[in-house]
């Protein structure tokens, strides 16, 4: 499966999942690694996210990914 970010279009085929299915699904959160932006998958592919309408549970795990994300980029 081919996602393009809605945010920097990057490519990716690659999808990883907390519960190791083989494709995300409609309505699950992405994570670019390119750009740090949060995407939902939707039938047509992946659109923009609004982090704040998550729970704050889901924003605060999104803020956690982030914030390594962040570290990542500065060890280049």
């Amino acid at each position: 499966m081919k996602t393009k970010c809605p945010y920097c279009n990057y490519e990716a085929d690659l999808h990883e999942t907390l519960d190791e299915q083989t494709n995300p699904e409609e309505g699950e959160i992405s994570f670019c690694i390119n750009c740090g932006e949060v995407s939902e998958y939707t039938e047509d592919g992946l659109k923009k996210a609004d982090v704040f309408s998550f729970n704050k549970e889901t924003q605060q795990e999104i803020k956690d990914i982030e914030t390594a994300w962040l570290r990542t980029r500065n060890l280049r």
